[in-house]
């Protein structure tokens, strides 16, 4: 099984370097914006789930 995935994946990397140029671009374009949206809502997240826990584990 994990053969398989293995093998897919290298496929799948020889199938996307025959793609054209421009393609290539646009899905680095892709993941490069997906990558940043998720570094800044991790960013977002951790100052914001730290003062959670203050808030809740504050002794009355």
């Amino acid at each position: 099984m994990h053969y398989q995935h293995l093998s897919q994946s290298r496929a799948h990397r020889a199938a996307r370097h025959h793609l054209p140029t421009r393609e290539r671009l646009r899905l680095a374009h892709v993941f490069t914006r997906k990558t940043c949206t998720l570094v800044a809502a991790l960013l977002c997240a951790v100052p914001l789930l730290y003062l959670l826990k203050v808030v809740l584990y504050a002794q009355p």
